[in-house]
């Protein structure tokens, strides 16, 4: 294909100047280009982007990038500028270094077109490559867009075609540079430079190998692909001329390797990270970070030693750094799982919560999820700015960076973030709109649910949207995330029967690859939800977790939950049962043996929670307020909720805050299953919302009236129960264990 876009491409250019008798009639007559895109974000999981160069600024651009000059004959310089035309413009004649100069100084685009136009016939190779330059160096300033430059370029590829052979190395690095700048593609004549390149690579200067290797990044992005077999002729060569390299060169070889996925050896990476260790005071923030992310992206074997000294130079800087850097840098550090202070890690964010304004969400999502992973502790205002500005800038969000933020946020504070970090993740969660759950694929919804739950939000709308989603996406997600979302779902009291079911579905046809964890945790989420109309899956999630290759995995918290599971079962099919006798549970499903290792781990958990348990003054003070009250003072407070018993009890049980979802206060999906346990056993479960008791608790007199109503209350709903079929689970404990996969 290759060879063939060669001949294609020289062909396509003679004839267009033969038969229009200039370049641009060339051009008129259809040359190959491509249009430019944005280059996409290089994320591997919650990576962000590393494709920036760190010529950022035209006059560093212009010292460090090789400008053609005349020089005597070489492979790398190329034919001698004095053999090739240099009488052009009519009745003018003008000599080809005046020409070089007049390209190099040339202000405008308008101005480098118009000497094109005058000119160009004359052009030799020199000339082609160094006008192919300054076009790319006014896009790089801004003075001009990518596409303006496009004609321009299709002009002079038409030119450079027919001097290729004229050409030495540092012609072919620049050509390749300037297109990578300007993303503008021409296929033959591009792989006719990096051909070539490669051949010489061996006289090419380190700038030439450093320059063509980073081209070949945006290039990928703009639709052109670089033969990987000239990028590793690329590599090597430079890899060879290391030691006289700069941090630039070495950070942009690094870079490029990453972003084209190129096969780099521990040893040439280890060279490379070597020498820009060795110069790492010298190297800017950008040019650190990118090293840190290709290696990262590379999944390269990195010393710690050297690790830390790359990220410590970045924290030495960060008052320059730009707030990819800092979330590239964070990102790396926790894909290579390095060691990160927490002075460094609150220096970082600190650094970038303070241009937070100019911050991508990406980066913003990426920073949280780097810190959250490396279980950094996070100022909580550093996080609320964050997430602030995350929401500012929702329009341009994707949907992993909505999940991402969320899922770290859950990680940092697993029960309850604080006050200030729960406001801003109540603004986020409301700026997530139809379009971004749309877009999110079942990893996301996920992700999101899981976070909801474990930090007690429920958003109605958002969850709502999340569980409609994952229904579609449930055949498609691992098996982790159909037992997560199955328990946020159930925690969350969220997307009824139809999630539940599409969750079972989907679990059935892939049951042998499940985890012990995730059999247990999606079998408990069904019994929490009440969906009596998958007791049989349940069931069979169970037996699959009693297997003998999947039991010996189990331990006491999974033991735990299939005993819930058990009382789930057995609540349901008393209640079906026209006797009322008492159902078999898991009998059968698992092994006499089995289920008392089960009860035996559940009384042990119930137990050891009652050791560990200290009543706040809320719940002393609702107590001490019912021991007061006639009829109540001898009621038994039942802490193994989920025993039988044989009478009608009395279960007082005051709901602080973890009970209740936030913001509406909705009951738990757990505390709702603790409640129709107790109430399978014949007890009125009498509950004390905080909020209520906290209006009341300083008047005694209130205080008795309020939990006296409460009693008549709950003693009246008690009656009223229905006496067969209607709702009956067991499960005061257990949650999903597994954080999700980033």
């Amino acid at each position: 294909m290759r060879p063939f876009r060669t001949l294609a491409g020289a062909v396509a250019a003679a004839r267009g100047l033969l038969d229009s008798g200039s370049a641009s009639g060339a051009v008129q007559q259809g040359l190959p280009y491509w249009r430019a895109r944005n280059a996409p974000a290089a994320t591997g999981s919650g990576s962000s982007s590393g494709s920036t160069t760190a010529a950022d600024q035209k006059q560093q651009q212009q010292r460090q990038q090789p400008q053609p000059q005349q020089s005597k004959l070489s492979r790398r310089q190329g034919r001698s500028a004095g053999s090739s035309r240099g009488r052009v413009g009519g009745n003018h004649t003008i000599s080809p270094p005046r020409l070089t100069a007049l390209i190099k100084g040339a202000g405008s685009l308008d101005a480098l077109q118009q000497l094109e136009a005058q000119h160009g016939d004359g052009f030799n190779h020199i000339h082609a490559a160094a006008a192919f330059t300054r076009a790319a160096h006014l896009v790089s300033s801004g003075a001009a867009r990518p596409l303006d430059a496009h004609p321009l370029m299709r002009r002079l590829s038409a030119r450079l075609w027919l001097l290729l052979d004229d050409c030495g190395t540092q012609a072919f690095a620049n050509t390749l540079w300037a297109c990578g700048k300007t993303a503008y593609v021409d296929a033959a004549l591009l792989d006719a430079c990096f051909e070539r390149l490669a051949a010489g690579a061996g006289e090419a200067a380190l700038q030439e190998l450093a320059n063509a290797l980073y081209a070949a990044a945006p290039l990928r992005a703009a639709g052109y692909s670089v033969d990987r077999r000239h990028a590793a002729q690329l590599l090597s060569a430079l890899v060879a001329q290391r030691q006289e390299a700069n941090p630039q060169a070495l950070a942009n070889a690094l870079w490029a390797a990453a972003t084209l996925q190129l096969g780099v050896s521990e040893q040439h990476a280890a060279q490379l990270l070597s020498a820009l260790v060795a110069q790492r005071q010298d190297a800017k923030p950008q040019e650190l970070a990118n090293a840190l992310w290709a290696a990262a992206t590379l999944q390269l074997v990195v010393s710690e030693q050297h690790a830390a000294q790359l990220l410590s130079a970045v924290v030495a800087q960060r008052q320059a750094t730009k707030p990819q850097d800092i979330s590239n840098a964070l990102w790396a550090a926790a894909t290579l799982q390095l060691a990160v202070s927490d002075q460094h890690a609150v220096q970082l964010l600190s650094a970038l919560v303070a241009q937070r304004q100019a911050t991508k969400p990406q980066d913003i999502s990426n920073a949280l999820w780097a810190a959250a992973t490396l279980q950094l502790a996070v100022p909580d205002q550093q996080a609320a700015h964050l997430l602030s500005a995350l929401v500012a800038q929702r329009q341009a969000a994707k949907p992993q960076d909505i999940s991402n933020a969320l899922w770290a946020t859950a990680k940092q504070w697993s029960d309850a973030a604080p006050p200030g970090v729960e406001v801003a993740l109540l603004h986020l969660a409301a700026a997530v709109d139809e379009r971004l759950v749309a877009a999110m694929n079942g990893q996301d919804v996920s992700n999101s649910l899981w976070a909801l739950s474990q930090l007690g939000l429920r958003p109605a709308p958002l969850t709502q949207r999340l569980a409609e989603a994952a229904v579609p996406l449930a055949p498609a997600m691992t098996p982790q995330a159909l037992a997560n979302t199955a328990a946020a779902a159930a925690k969350l009291v969220g997307g009824g029967a139809r999630l539940f079911a599409a969750l079972a579905g989907a679990a059935e046809r892939q049951v042998q690859h499940f985890t012990t964890q995730e059999l247990c945790n999606l079998a408990w989420a069904l019994a929490v939800a009440d969906q009596r109309q998958l007791a049989g899956a349940a069931a069979a999630l169970a037996r699959r977790a009693a297997t003998a290759r999947v039991r010996s995995q189990t331990v006491a918290e999974d033991r735990c939950q299939l005993y819930q599971v058990h009382l789930w079962l057995m609540d349901g099919q008393r209640a079906d049962s026209a006797s009322g006798s008492s159902g078999s549970g898991l009998a059968g499903a698992l092994t006499a043996a089995q289920l008392q290792q089960c009860k035996e781990a559940w009384e042990a958990g119930l137990q050891e929670a009652a050791q560990q348990h200290r009543r706040s003054a809320f719940e002393r003070s609702v107590f001490e307020c019912a021991r007061r009250l006639p009829g109540l003072a001898d009621c038994r407070v039942l802490r193994a909720c989920g025993l039988p018993r044989k009478s009608q009890l009395q279960r007082r049980d005051a709901d602080g805050p973890t009970h209740f979802l936030r913001p509406g206060r909705e009951v738990g999906g757990d505390t709702l299953a603790r409640n129709r346990a107790l109430s399978a056993r014949g007890c009125v479960v009498v509950s004390v919302p905080y909020w209520e008791w906290d209006q009341v608790r300083r008047d005694a007199g209130k205080a008795a009236a309020h939990l006296s109503q409460a009693v008549e209350d709950a003693v009246a709903r008690w009656r009223r129960r229905p006496q067969q079929g209607g709702n009956s689970s067991s499960g005061s404990r257990g949650s999903g264990k597994a954080a999700p996969a980033a």
